[in-house]
């Protein structure tokens, strides 16, 4: 640094920017997460410049982030989009989280400790609690149960990687919560199914069962696959993609 200090306002702006980049980051995450910007909902630069009150560069620093995140989609010369939620997507995403999520409770019930388990129980009856309640709370309080099982794993790798997909798994949650499924399965049926999932994976947990857990964690995976099947191919989904979704169901 120069004895007049004239590296200073460079150290300023690279801090504002790092600020502004995870301000951005913070804020389109939080809107695409809870579908305030839809699956493929255009994001356009100069209007984000505008409402953020940031320059393009932690703008796009923040959407090259969310977009390792498989949140945003990165266009060539064509800007950015929220990431659509396609048949072919659905598929992949599913056998990541199916292995992830064994993997997770498998060796949580082997490595959890005794207060891994009260972090697990606690958030297993705010869950039971709130979505009751209302059901629209249902997708947070899940993942936050999951994420408890997840750090009693102890594999910061493996926690890393199961959380970002928990993250993705919100978008899917937050379309699908107050769907009705065709055989007459109401989100309140839905929530009393999840409930005893939860009780019966915590009871492998805590009994260190690591077999029951991972069995149990497939099944739970399989009863969120199913109702977004359902929702997709009932409602939103194109011929073409009911063709895809029924063949990976």
């Amino acid at each position: 640094m120069n004895n007049d200090g004239s590296a200073m306002p460079q150290m300023r702006s690279a801090t504002k920017r790092g600020t502004g980049r995870e301000m951005a980051y913070q804020v389109l995450r939080g809107r695409i997460l809870d579908l305030t910007l839809e699956p493929g909902a255009p994001l356009d630069e100069a209007p984000l410049v505008r409402s953020l009150r940031l320059s393009r560069t932690p703008l796009r620093e923040a959407l090259v982030r969310l977009a390792s995140e498989k949140l945003v989609d990165l266009l060539p010369n064509r800007g950015a989009r929220v990431a659509d939620i396609s048949a072919g997507k659905l598929a992949e995403y599913f056998e990541a989280l199916g292995l992830a999520q064994r993997a997770t409770h498998r060796w949580a019930a082997l490595r959890r400790s005794t207060a891994d388990l009260a972090a697990i129980r606690a958030r297993m009856a705010a869950f039971a609690q709130a979505a009751r309640q209302d059901p629209v709370l249902t997708p947070a309080y899940n993942r936050a149960f999951h994420s408890a099982i997840a750090a009693a794993s102890g594999n910061a790798h493996l926690v890393q990687l199961y959380e970002a997909l928990l993250d993705q798994g919100l978008r899917l949650a937050r379309l699908t919560v107050i769907h009705v499924a065709p055989q007459g399965i109401t989100p309140e049926m839905h929530i009393e199914a999840l409930i005893r999932d939860h009780a019966d994976i915590h009871a492998a947990i805590e009994s260190r069962d690591a077999d029951a857990a991972d069995r149990l964690a497939g099944v739970h995976n399989a009863l969120f696959r199913r109702r977004v099947f359902d929702f997709f191919v009932n409602r939103n989904a194109t011929p073409a993609d009911q063709v895809s979704l029924a063949a990976d169901a």
